[in-house]
C-alpha cells in the first residue's frame, strides 16, 4: 500500500497497523525484546528499515492527519511516530513543537537513538538546537537527557559547538544508566573529534566514575577511536615501530590503552554491556 497519499482516520490506520502485524517475525520479536527491555509498548517483531520505508512515504503525505491518529500500544507505532517527525519535510524550528510534544513519550534507548538520528539539522539551525540540548540535559526524565545527549553527539560535536558540548556534558546528571551510557558515547566521538580536549575534559571534569570509565572504555573498543588515535600518535612522532607491532587490532588496542594511561585519567575494569 501506498502511503503518500493516505488520508488518516481510525479506517485507514486500523488497516495500517494491520500492515505492521503482517511483518512482524516471532524470532526478532524475541531478540528486540532482550535488548529493549524499558519498552512499556507492546514490541510487534517488525524491523526497522521496514517501519522507515512507511514513515518515509506517510511523511511524504498528510503527516499532520497521521501524527493526530497514531498510537502508542505497539513500539513499533512508538517508533513510526519517530521517523515520521523525523522525516516530516519541514525545517527543524517548524516540526520542534511536534518534537516536544513526542520527546517525553520515549521510554527507551533504540527509540530515542532512532529518532536522533533520523532527524536532519541544517547548519543555520544548530545554534538552536544547542539551546535545546541545554534545556533538555537539565530535565529530570532520563530519555529526555539522553535525547539532549545523543542529539548533541550526532549533530553538533564540530568545532563551533564543541567546548558547549563539554559544558552540558560536565552539568549533566547521569546517575541512570542510559544518560550515563549516553555521556559516554558522547565523551567517546568527542575524543575522535579532539583528542587533546577530550583529554584535559576527562582529567578535569566532574563526571561520576561509572560514566568517567564507561567514556574511556568506550574510547578504547571504538575502531575510530583507535584509529584516529593512531593519525595523531603518528603525526607527533610518538608511534615508531607499534603499529608494526601489533599483530591485530586488540593488540593495537592494548597499546592505545597504555598511552591513554599515561595520562592519568583513570581506566575501568569491565562495566559490561553498552547502548
Amino acid at each position: 500500500m501506498d502511503y503518500t497519499g493516505t488520508t488518516w482516520n481510525a479506517a485507514t490506520y486500523a488497516a495500517l497497523l494491520c500492515k505492521l502485524k503482517t511483518l512482524a517475525e516471532p524470532a526478532y520479536k524475541a531478540f528486540h525484546e532482550r535488548l529493549c527491555t524499558t519498552s512499556k509498548a507492546e514490541i510487534l517483531g517488525v524491523r526497522s528499515p521496514y517501519v522507515k520505508q512507511i514513515a518515509k512515504a506517510v511523511a511524504k503525505g498528510d503527516a499532520e492527519g497521521f501524527l493526530r491518529v497514531c498510537g502508542k500500544t505497539y513500539y513499533e507505532e512508538v517508533l513510526l511516530k519517530a521517523f515520521v517527525i523525523a522525516f516530516w519535510r519541514r525545517p527543524l524550528l517548524e516540526k520542534w513543537t511536534e518534537v516536544e510534544a513526542f520527546v517525553p513519550e520515549m521510554d527507551n534507548w533504540a527509540v530515542c537513538d532512532s529518532f536522533c538520528a533520523a532527524l536532519k539539522v541544517k547548519e543555520s539551525e544548530q545554534a538552536f538546537l544547542l539551546e535545546q540540548c541545554k534545556a533538555y540535559s537539565r530535565k529530570a526524565g532520563e530519555y529526555e537527557r539522553r535525547f539532549a545527549l545523543v542529539m548533541l553527539m550526532t549533530h553538533l560535536l564540530n568545532e563551533t559547538y564543541l567546548d558547549d558540548a563539554f559544558a552540558i556534558l560536565a552539568n549533566v546528571d547521569c546517575t541512570p544508566y542510559y544518560v550515563s551510557m549516553a555521556a559516554a558515547w558522547c565523551v567517546s566521538v568527542c575524543f575522535v573529534r579532539n583528542q587533546k580536549k577530550t583529554l584535559v575534559f576527562l582529567k578535569t571534569s566532574a563526571l561520576d566514575d561509572a560514566t568517567h570509565k564507561r567514556a574511556i572504555q568506550k574510547i578504547i573498543e571504538s575502531n575510530r577511536g583507535v584509529k584516529s588515535f593512531c593519525i595523531q600518535l603518528d603525526r607527533a612522532g610518538n608511534l615508531t615501530g607499534a603499529q608494526a607491532a601489533c599483530a591485530s587490532v586488540n593488540s593495537f588496542r592494548r597499546a592505545v590503552h597504555d598511552r591513554l594511561n599515561s595520562f592519568n585519567i583513570g581506566f575501568p575494569g569491565s562495566v559490561g554491556a553498552s547502548v
